[in-house]
């Protein structure tokens, strides 16, 4: 089915999908799947194939449907998509829309943005409650934030794309390396002009005389003047 691409503007209650691939498709949408999204109760996304003549590229996004309330013939995506798409609000676009039904995930590799995220005492179990809860489904490079913390998708098996509900993740995490500095080498004293230290040991092999003191030196200096 193809569906006249609408930017985030035409939603007409408090739903929030910025920077998010949720989007509103029109009834007609629902009509045409019915049966598939009554059969896979664990959810199903819509695949958006748009075909971008200026710059002579095809490129597809997989989108949750909110609610099926967007004007007849049109889906609502976020701005986010718009970029996604390479297009302005501007023109009139349109894309075709089908129906998409991913595997369950059985292995994501997240990209840990900064290492608050270890303090946790649970790290698998509070990502795979606040991602249960929050996400029906993740892509590959897809951003999130959860409470203080964000994370990118790097790798996710077996496709590119899959549901999340419903399933044990293995759950791995890319570190971000850390900033090595080089080790500085301890300063080398050459004199030490306290009275309180002084070398008096003399090499047996060698005629370098003992190092003397500060009063010392004072003495022999007086001594020598005296003359």
């Amino acid at each position: 089915m193809r569906l006249k691409i609408l930017p985030e503007s035409f939603i007409t209650n408090s739903t929030n999908i910025t920077n998010t691939n949720k989007c509103f498709i029109c009834s007609e949408v629902l009509d045409k799947h019915k049966e598939t999204i009554i059969e896979n109760t664990a959810g199903c996304l819509f695949k958006i194939t748009f075909n971008n003549e200026p710059l002579g590229l095809e490129i597809t996004e997989y989108l949750e449907c909110v609610e099926f309330t967007a004007p007849r013939g049109t889906i609502i995506v976020s701005n986010k998509i718009f970029d996604n798409l390479l297009i302005d609000f501007t023109g009139e676009y349109y894309a075709d829309i089908d129906i998409f039904v991913p595997p369950q995930a059985s292995k994501v590799v997240f990209k840990i943005e900064n290492r608050d995220i270890f303090c946790l005492e649970d790290i698998k179990g509070f990502l795979e409650r606040e991602i249960g809860e929050n996400y029906k489904f993740l892509q590959i490079k897809q951003e999130l934030i959860i409470e203080n913390y964000h994370l990118t998708v790097k790798e996710l098996e077996p496709y590119q794309v899959c549901l999340i509900n419903n399933t044990d993740l293995e759950v791995e995490f890319d570190l971000p390396k850390q900033s090595t500095s080089p080790v500085l080498e301890k300063e080398t004293i050459v004199n030490d002009l306290s009275e309180d230290i002084i070398s008096t040991e003399v090499s047996e092999e060698t005629d370098i005389e003992p190092k003397l003191t500060r009063n010392q030196l004072r003495q022999k200096r007086l001594a020598f003047y005296s003359k």
